[in-house]
This record gives C-alpha cells, sequence and structure tokens, in this order.
C-alpha cells in the first residue's frame, strides 16, 4: 500500500501580508474602501436594476409570491450585501427585511403575502428617497411591522 501525501498549497496572501515591506492591514483597508467608491456609481445601477425585478414580484398572486420566495430572496439579498457601499442603506434596510420575511416563511412558517408586498413596493419608494429622513422613517416603521408579525431579525 501507497504511503498518502499531503501537499500543501503555498499561500501567496500570506507572503505579500507578512513580509516586511508588505502592505499594512490599514493600507489594505483604505485601498479596498478607494476602490468600493470608485464602483459606486456601477454599484447604484446594480442596486435600481434589482429593485426594478423585486418590485415586478408585488404585483403577483399569492402563489406566485409564496412559489417564487426564493426567487425572491436572491436579488434581495444581492441588494442588502452592496447597498450601503452606494448610499443606499434604506433600500439595503428593506431589502434585508424581505430575506427576513423569507427566512420567517422557510424556518418557522410565517407568511404574510401582504406585509411582504407592502416591502416590495417600499423598496421604489425608498430608492426614490434615498438619504431623506422619510425613508428612514419608512425603514423603522417596516421593521416594526416584521417584529408584530413574529419574524425575528
Amino acid at each position: 500500500m501507497s504511503e498518502a501525501r499531503v501537499y500543501k498549497v503555498r499561500n501567496r496572501i500570506s507572503e505579500a501580508l507578512l513580509s516586511r515591506d508588505g502592505p499594512t492591514a490599514d493600507r489594505l483597508v483604505s485601498d479596498a474602501d478607494a476602490q468600493v467608491a470608485r464602483l459606486a456609481t456601477r454599484i447604484g445601477a446594480f442596486v435600481t436594476d434589482r429593485v426594478a425585478t423585486l418590485t415586478a414580484f408585488a404585483e403577483q398572486p399569492e402563489e406566485a409570491l409564496f412559489g417564487g420566495c426564493r426567487t425572491i430572496a436572491e436579488p434581495a439579498m444581492n441588494i442588502a450585501e452592496v447597498a450601503e457601499a452606494a448610499g443606499l442603506d434604506a433600500v439595503g434596510a428593506v431589502a434585508r427585511g424581505i430575506c427576513v420575511m423569507i427566512d420567517g416563511l422557510i424556518s418557522q412558517g410565517i407568511w404574510h403575502t401582504d406585509a411582504l408586498r407592502l416591502h416590495l413596493r417600499a423598496l421604489t419608494l425608498v430608492h426614490d428617497q434615498a438619504g431623506q429622513p422619510a425613508a428612514l422613517t419608512i425603514v423603522e416603521e417596516l421593521r416594526t411591522l416584521r417584529r408584530s408579525l413574529g419574524f425575528t431579525e
């Protein structure tokens, strides 16, 4: 019987980070922040596209919403992950709320069609009011609604 061999892949990242002349963690973070700032316009366009995709679901019948909840979850998660980088914090918060509601269906069996529709329609509203106090008020009201319906964040 032959002896097992163990291969270890060379870790080039650790070599760069741990070398004496390598960049510091602070430098890497600031470079990453600068790159995100440069991409803000493209990220904003991406979020706008996903908002349009999700708001189309708001007019679907209940069975389509229920059956397509996993399809809804993907663009909602896409928005939640990147919206803040484009200055669309409220849009990201509403998208996270949609994810919470779909997770509530999957893990707890909680389903509220009208509340989900409200969240889907609110995406456009907060997107159009980005950065305004009204958008934050909408986010808080939706959070209160989710809590009252039994969803856990």
